[in-house]
């Protein structure tokens, strides 16, 4: 069946990444794509690595476990989606060389013009692990069963609804244009469960679903490897599925064993780990520094994780995190350029959507919006102000800080004029987002205690919640925490470091209990429409009771973000950002890179910005 690709996504892509060469002290891992100027791979070797003898059938990897469930329809955590992608295939996948292009999985596909339907047939060979042929039927109770269930499985698609055709084709449609559709089938979440297996075991459509302890020891996918044992919350086995037909992993077992980041750089030393995943930039500066008991090869490359802080809107939660001047004196006191060099490898964060995704600021062309004015790519250090007008994120008048140092002192602010809906009129008569200088806030302090003089604030202690024992991208979260912390305290804010176990902050930012917490997003989906999760009413943005309503001009941008096809998407996007920068609960703060290490063992580890690394793929 024909194929219409859907709308170009580009991610910050890892590809394939080869190692090391036998006889080099050091090497480079190009990805096969370096969308938005995503720095290539590099890889740092502490001796030569031999090449890996086809005896070798068992890998060990070590991780920082952070899901609880390997139903692939109710995790949504790193390790969970690297787990069941090994389990489940998907509908559709991310090219195995180029994460940025959405490729046929199962199916094949066909987009309709105004991205409303997506046709798709399943190909003929496929089987689940049990011998049975995959069919239509399955691909039906897979989504109706996420449908059913909730949460951010079923907040990703929406209102999208499925109906058979026959045994190997289907309809999906949307009432409105989802051109991310085909990026959103990708996720590991989406992973085609056989129906008769799930509900022999309690699988049903709706919250009386009861397969999830099944799926959390037993696979019923069709993916190159199936469940051989669980051990609680410590080891996950794999075993190669005998019904696969693709091509045959190297592994025939593969090992994950939940391991603490400080273990990792040793296990791989001493061979009891091939491959970890958390390296702190510490571990990674002292791969090097003594001979190992088996060669070590360090490979970092820029992640397409987002790290940010959350403040919430409701004043019952905390009175200062919804008052719009404490809210703009954290955004002017933070120096995301400073956090960045605090952090080796990372990059500071202008927007919500990490450099290399379609809209990104970092991406930004020359001349952006109506008003022909320059993006910025830095930290927003430039001069101006972004929107303005007169209803914030708490329904109440929104100031506009001048960028002149004496009126901020004085806390200036602009009058109140009424929101424009953030569009100019273009040369073809068509609204254009508009996007001005700066992006984001630039770092002021004189600003930023004005602001927080004119909140009322008077040294009440703020917790600053974060899970403390699940790193970012390898690095402790208390790192960045204490960072921030700082940089807060020279405004005048005393933040009080409110480290948690991961499941209890993760369970209070949920129900919308924190007021103010540091968290890291990583891209459900290579598309900028994940990142509207964050808007008013969206799964992240209703956490911090960010509802419609409350702000006009960012529902606007929200919704012109979400209408936008082709070209205009990068402009609607970064003005969406822009106005989410100024008005919007979130303070973008960093984009870290990842570390691997791996053993002699390993020749190549085939990174992914969904699933972070491919399992089968690995070499």
């Amino acid at each position: 069946m024909r194929r219409r690709p859907a709308r170009p996504a580009l991610v910050a892509a890892v590809g394939v990444l080869t190692l090391a060469a036998a006889g080099c002290t050091t090497s480079t891992a190009q990805s096969s794509s370096t969308a938005g100027g995503t720095p290539a791979a590099t890889s740092t070797v502490s001796t030569p690595p031999a090449t890996p003898t086809t005896q070798q059938k068992q890998l060990v990897v070590g991780a920082v476990y952070d899901h609880t469930t390997l139903d692939p329809t109710r995790q949504f955590d790193r390790t969970g989606a690297m787990l069941t992608h090994a389990l489940y295939e998907t509908l559709t996948t991310l090219d195995a060389d180029d994460p940025t292009k959405v490729v046929p999985g199962m199916a094949e596909y066909t987009i309709s013009p105004e991205g409303k339907w997506l046709t798709m047939r399943l190909r003929k060979d496929l089987v689940f692990s049990d011998g049975t042929p995959v069919t239509t039927d399955d691909v039906v109770f897979t989504i109706e069963r996420a449908k059913g269930l909730g949460g951010p499985t079923a907040a990703m698609l929406g209102t999208v609804g499925v109906t058979k055709v026959d045994e190997r084709t289907f309809t999906l449609t949307s009432p409105g244009s989802n051109f991310a559709l085909p990026a959103i089938l990708a996720n590991p979440a989406f992973g085609i469960l056989n129906a008769a297996a799930v509900r022999s075991h309690g699988g049903t459509i709706g919250p009386g679903d009861e397969a999830s302890g099944y799926l959390s020891q037993h696979s019923a996918g069709s993916g190159p490897y199936v469940i051989e044992s669980v051990r609680g919350t410590s080891e996950v086995r794999l075993a190669a599925n005998p019904m696969w037909r693709g091509t045959a992993p190297a592994f025939t077992t593969v090992v994950v064993r939940n391991l603490p980041p400080a273990q990792q750089l040793d296990a791989v030393r001493t061979g009891r780990a091939d491959l970890v995943l958390d390296l702190s930039p510490t571990q990674a500066d002292g791969a090097t520094a003594r001979p190992p008991a088996s060669a070590v090869t360090v490979t970092s490359m820029r992640s397409s994780t987002l790290t940010y802080l959350a403040l919430d809107q409701k004043a019952a939660v905390n009175a200062w995190t919804a008052n719009p001047r404490f809210a703009e004196a954290i955004r002017r006191g933070i120096d995301r350029d400073a956090l960045a060099q605090a952090v080796p490898g990372a990059a500071s964060a202008p927007g919500l959507i990490p450099a290399g995704i379609v809209g990104a600021l970092d991406d930004l062309p020359a001349a952006t919006g109506g008003n022909g004015s320059s993006g910025s790519s830095g930290s927003g250090t430039g001069t101006g102000t972004g929107p303005s007008g007169t209803s914030g994120p708490s329904g109440t008048p929104a100031p506009t800080t001048t960028s002149s140092s004496a009126g901020a002192a004085a806390g200036a602010t602009a009058s109140p004029t009424t929101p424009s809906d953030g569009t100019t009129t273009g040369a073809d008569g068509r609204p254009t987002p508009v996007v001005t200088l700066p992006v984001v806030p630039a770092h002021d302090l004189t600003a930023a205690r004005a602001a927080l003089r004119s909140s009322g604030y008077k040294g009440q202690p703020i917790p600053l919640t974060y899970a403390a024992d699940v790193p970012i991208q390898g690095l402790p979260a208390g790192t960045i925490a204490a960072a921030v912390a700082k940089q807060l305290g020279e405004v005048g804010i005393k933040v009080r470091l409110d480290p948690q176990p991961a499941q209890k902050a993760l369970a209070a930012y949920r129900a919308g209990l924190t007021g103010l917490s540091l968290w890291a997003w990583s891209p459900d989906y290579p598309d900028p429409e994940n990142y509207l999760a964050f808007g008013p009413g969206g799964l992240v943005g209703s956490r911090a009771g960010f509802v419609p309503g409350l702000d006009p001009l960012v529902d606007s941008l929200t919704q012109k973000a979400r209408d936008s096809i082709g070209d205009d998407r990068q402009i609607a996007y970064a003005a969406w950002q822009q106005a989410m920068n100024d008005r919007g609960p979130f303070v973008p703060l960093l984009q870290p890179s990842t570390r691997f290490a791996s053993g002699d063992g390993v020749a190549a580890v085939p990174g992914n910005p969904v699933w972070t690394v491919d399992l089968a793929r690995i070499r």
